[in-house]
């Protein structure tokens, strides 16, 4: 409505209705529900193109669905460049904390070292559940073996206390002299808490610093002729250099820096931080989050990075990031340059020194997310299931169906079962194929399923929550065929390899989810375990199998060569390109090699006529 001095005022939000009206400008958009509330902030190159994409029809993302049902206005703000977005989306999701942007949170299961300095006498130990009530933290580290070294290598320096409570009388540490017995007055409060002191300076990697206090103590003793303590003295600086050799990864500038390197699987994503100070690698961090919408892993980075810098110790000079990020670069070094607390550089590794502290990270990374999703309620994933797939029932029980064969040779069915997204081996079966001896995957699977639940069905047993069949649409129709002359009703799905692409009874198209899906991965888990089984039973077949006759009757042909002709040549994909040089370069001589290469060709072509 025009004001009293003839101007209007623009409003800077829009409907979900209106999102074609936003400008295709650099811009943060602030998404919020009924109530006002602010649930998500992003960031956007291109606020109109962003924008819409969240709501396109059947979005594959089920999280981005929710929060669009969610949505009752979307406030937005154009700003000048990419970096000048960055800067106010950090700002303005430390403001909100809204409830769909991504939580990271540093992974507490992994050993950490605590030192409770808030203590009078301060102890040290290993721990898995890190608390703030005034300790000092280090770690997490890559094992508790590498702590217990720490610890130990902490007691023998500086012979700091274990006990969680000061014992009445001295103990064995103090016997041993791995603990100065403060408990017995052994130690003044002030010479424990210098020692304390110089332990969390070994434990923090400030190595320098520590070996000039230790140096000039040593001085110090030698001046007052205390020789016996000087000499002591000179033997802790001397343990502190070879521990400090042994446990760090050097680089040859004496740099502050991090390293940061991600992994992501099953809607999780991973990163783990290499921290370097003085050109020593001191330790890691680990932190996972939980995307709430279907985003790009490099603007996850971007706020990763830039969140972690708040959390850090703000040391680092450089923070170095996995090459395949080079393109966030820009836009991150504009925010630090823009933020006056902060004087660190992002950049890509330049040397191989940097190269393998990112390779670390990674395979960190990768290591540290298969712990985290073994941690995952299965539940969770279950419920998204059911969710993407649309059945009638949580998916408890899930059964899952695999072909092999030669050939169309000794063909075997697997069938894998399920159990709360876990295997239930005592159920596996296996079926021995009888209506065909060709290559016909549809037909084997039919009768496979046809035997599994017409046996449940005339023995009154439960059916399962889902079948799922390993193929494409011509596998799943196959099964379905199956279930329908039962007269039963279960839910089916298929799930084709290539593009892990879902087929689902009556959709014209397949269901893609995003590569990180929960509710995918619960699939890919029953159908490679189905994969496995079957090759399982096919090998064991195969040992026992008359097509290892065929060649008995060629002379020269042992047992140690046909096991090498049964691996590596008896499957049509080979047979059909095989040369005679393929059989020679495995050592068979040419004569009988000639013999070997008639009979796998007879063999392809019996079964391509049959």
């Amino acid at each position: 409505m025009p004001g009293h001095n003839g101007i209007e005022e623009n409003k800077g939000y829009v409907t979900p209705a209106e999102v074609s009206s936003m400008p295709p400008a650099f811009g943060v958009y602030l998404m919020k529900n009924a109530s006002g509330l602010v649930i998500y902030v992003g960031k956007a190159i291109n606020l109109r193109k962003r924008v819409t994409s969240y709501f396109q029809k059947n979005h594959p993302d089920i999280k981005t669905r929710a929060l669009v049902e969610n949505i009752a206005l979307i406030d937005y703000i154009t700003v000048g460049s990419e970096m000048e977005a960055l800067i106010l989306e950090a700002n303005l999701i430390k403001k909100y904390h809204p409830k769909y942007n991504v939580d990271y949170k540093d992974n507490k299961f992994y050993p950490f070292i605590t030192v409770t300095v808030q203590e009078e006498y301060p102890r040290i130990f290993l721990t898995r559940d890190p608390r703030k009530d005034g300790s000092l933290i280090f770690g997490p580290y890559t094992s508790a073996q590498m702590v217990r070294r720490y610890i130990d290598m902490v007691q023998r320096l500086f012979k700091i206390r274990v006990c969680r409570e000061l014992p009445k009388h001295e103990c064995l540490y103090y016997h041993i002299h791995r603990c100065s017995a403060p408990c017995i007055q052994k130690v003044t409060k002030d010479e424990y808490r210098a020692q304390a002191e110089l332990a969390t300076q070994l434990l923090r990697g400030e190595i320098d610093d520590l070996l000039t206090r230790l140096e000039a103590e040593m001085r110090d003793a030698s001046k007052e002729l205390l020789f016996e303590k000087a000499q002591a003295v000179k033997e802790k600086i001397e343990a502190v250099r070879f521990f400090v050799e042994g446990q760090h990864v050097h680089l040859q500038s004496r740099i502050d820096a991090d390293f940061i390197a991600a992994a992501s699987k099953m809607g999780k994503i991973l990163y783990v931080v290499n921290i370097i100070r003085q050109g020593k690698m001191i330790g890691k961090r680990s932190y996972t989050a939980a995307p709430r919408i279907d985003e790009d892993e490099a603007e996850m980075l971007q706020r990763f990075v830039i969140e972690y810098f708040r959390q850090s110790d703000g040391k680092a000079e450089v923070i170095v990031v996995e090459p395949e990020y080079a393109k966030t670069l820009a836009a991150l070094n504009g925010y630090f340059s823009g933020a006056a607390e902060a004087k660190v550089r992002v950049t890509v590794p330049v040397d191989d020194d940097q190269r393998a502290l990112v390779r670390i990270a990674r395979e960190n990374a990768e290591l540290h997310l298969a712990q985290v999703l073994s941690k995952v309620d299965r539940s969770e994933s279950l419920k998204l299931l059911q969710e993407a797939l649309g059945t009638d029932r949580l998916p408890m029980r899930i059964e899952g169906f695999d072909i092999a064969n030669i050939l169309g040779q000794q063909a075997v069915a697997a069938m894998v079962s399920f159990y709360g997204g876990d295997p239930d081996k005592p159920n596996y079966r296996h079926f021995n194929i009888r209506s065909k001896t060709t290559p016909d995957d549809f037909t084997m699977m039919r009768e496979a399923v046809y035997r599994r639940y017409k046996r449940l069905r005339d023995e009154g047993l439960d059916f399962p929550d889902l079948i799922l069949i390993d193929g494409g649409k011509g596998q799943l129709h196959a099964a379905l065929d199956a279930v329908s002359e039962l007269g039963v009703k279960v839910n089916v799905a298929s799930l084709a390899k290539r593009n892990e692409e879902i087929y689902l009874p009556g959709a014209d198209l397949p269901l893609v989810l995003e590569k990180n899906s929960p509710a995918l991965h619960v699939l890919q888990r029953v159908r490679d375990e189905s994969h496995r089984f079957s090759n399982k039973c096919y090998n064991k077949l195969k040992r026992r199998s008359a097509l290892e006759s065929v060649f008995d009757d060629i002379d020269g042909i042992g047992g140690k060569r046909k096991s090498v002709i049964v691996k590596k040549f008896l499957r049509r994909e080979v047979i059909e390109n095989l040369t005679l040089n393929d059989l020679t370069e495995e050592g068979i001589p040419t004569g009988i090699a000639e013999k070997v290469y008639n009979s796998l060709k007879a063999l392809y072509n019996k079964s391509s006529n049959d």
